[in-house]
Order: structure tokens, then sequence, then C-alpha cells
């Protein structure tokens, strides 16, 4: 028998009709999982059910908020999810997944576990570039303690002095007069 947890839903009393659930989403949702996608979660998933004879109909409305971390400078973000999802379970003899949004259970099955399909929801909106708001896509990613000024005043008198100090090659001295 399965171990409940706070993203399952009991579906064996239930009557005909429509129904709605509300789970609230926390750290223990990553905890299941063994999740590094983000750092934590709060909000919530309302789980709207449509049940009939053959299936039930879920409409899944997640509203979280999820604390990530930057991959440019690693700075914790807060990022807003808001997402939609369509999920439909046939009854049938044995429990079977045919597509990511349509199962088959079993007739006599008691609970409904939403806690992969909520984290999958989750996974798939993250965004695949993350970068803090307060840094641009296009910012170079050049860092020194130097300020930039500074930087480009002593590096070209480095080169210079580079180049007096060194007797050149007397094939570039030719290539130079071509100027």
């Amino acid at each position: 028998m399965k171990k409940k947890n706070a993203y399952t839903i009991g579906i064996g009393g239930l009557k005909n009709g429509k129904h709605q659930f509300e789970i609230e989403l926390t750290s223990q949702l990553l905890e299941i999982f063994e999740s590094e996608l983000m750092e934590n979660i709060t909000g919530r998933v309302i789980l709207q059910l449509v049940k009939s004879e053959t299936q039930i109909d879920v409409d899944l409305t997640l509203n979280a908020k999820v604390v990530l971390l930057s991959d440019r400078s690693l700075r914790e973000y807060d990022y807003q999810l808001e997402e939609t999802q369509k999920i439909y379970f046939k009854f049938s003899d044995k429990f079977e997944m045919l597509e990511d949004d349509l199962f088959k259970i079993p007739f006599n099955e008691s609970d409904l576990d939403f806690a992969q399909i909520i984290y999958d929801l989750i996974a798939v909106s993250l965004p695949s570039k993350r970068l803090h708001p307060e840094e641009d896509e296009d910012d170079e990613l050049f860092y020194s303690s130097y300020g930039e000024e500074e930087y480009d005043e002593e590096s070209e008198e480095e080169v210079n002095e580079e180049e007096e100090g060194k007797p050149t090659d007397p094939r570039w001295d030719i290539l130079k007069k071509l100027k």
C-alpha cells in the first residue's frame, strides 16, 4: 500500500459530478523527488475533478512562487508560475500511463496521487535560462577587480612596453611597411 501524502486525493467515495480540491505546495514536494531544480516553493494547486462512470477529468491550475538560482551569478530569486493542465483518468482493469495527460486506472482505485503530475508541470514550466531579474542577458561575462577604464589603460601600457623591449622579426617589419 502506498504511503499517503499531501498530494493524494481520495476518489473512492466521490459521487459522479464536479468536485474541487485545493493543495498547498511546500518544500515537501521537493523533498519527495529530491529536487535540485529549485530551492523552495510556495503556492497552491486547484484541482477541479469531473467524475463520471467511465472516467475522471481533472483541470489543474497551478499558482506558485519558486526560488531559483541564477545560472550566471548563483544569486537566488523568486519566479512566479501560473500554469494550467488538463488530465484524463479512464477506468480500466489495470493502471497504465498512455500519454502525459492520459492514464488508465483500476475501477477499484481509491486514491489518486498528484505529486508526480504537479512536480512535472512545475519542472516543465521553469525557464531553461535562469537569470536574476537584475542581470541583463546581453551583459558581458567579464568580471574583474579593475574598473573598465583602469584595465584598458593598464593593458595598453603593458602591450606597448612589451613591444618596445623586444627585437622584432624582420619579416614583420616588411609587412608593417605595407600599411
